[in-house]
């Protein structure tokens, strides 16, 4: 589902990017950025219509200088938002079903861009990861038990994938 409006955060999660490289776009007025359409006291805010087109030629740029439409390393940092935002609402007391299901489609929306990337290994494995996610909502404990033992599941696989993108550094062992 899409969004309607867009912060800083936003566009950065959309490009698989970090907050602070978005920011500077902004700042330089880099690669076209569009002027915010509101400015509020937390930053600036961006309508869809506004914003989306943008994105998509971003996207274009982005993978052209990557060689095509590869999974990124954003990719899989977006993944992992995605993942772990999911299972923190899951295990959260009091439940909030809305906060999930808004998760969900955020998952749901993620593996629908995911599957238009091209066939690699990455992509099958993320995909694996997360599609079983992206179902149904959690309106019954037993769903929300499910989905919750789901997205722990896959938590070793996406650290996996972590490492092997060199993203995260393994701890050494104290012994």
């Amino acid at each position: 589902m899409p969004r309607e409006l867009y912060g800083i955060a936003e566009i950065a999660d959309a490009l698989g990017l970090t907050r602070q490289a978005v920011t500077v776009w902004r700042k330089r007025r880099s690669w076209g950025m569009p002027e915010a359409d509101v400015e509020l006291a937390s930053g600036p805010v961006w309508q869809a219509h506004t914003i989306e087109p943008w994105l998509r030629t971003q996207r274009s740029r982005l993978s052209q200088e990557t060689g095509g439409e590869r999974v990124t390393t954003g990719d899989v940092r977006r993944a992992a938002r995605r993942l772990l935002r999911l299972l923190a609402l899951l295990l959260e007391e009091p439940h909030r079903p809305n906060l999930v299901q808004q998760a969900l489609r955020e998952v749901e929306q993620f593996t629908g861009e995911l599957a238009r990337a091209t066939d690699d290994e990455e992509r099958a494995r993320l995909l694996r990861l997360l599609v079983p996610l992206a179902g149904p909502g959690c309106a019954d404990p037993r769903a929300r038990a499910e989905l919750t033992r789901l997205a722990v599941s896959a938590l070793p696989e996406l650290h996996e994938i972590l490492l092997e993108r060199g993203i995260e550094e393994p701890v050494p062992d104290s012994r």
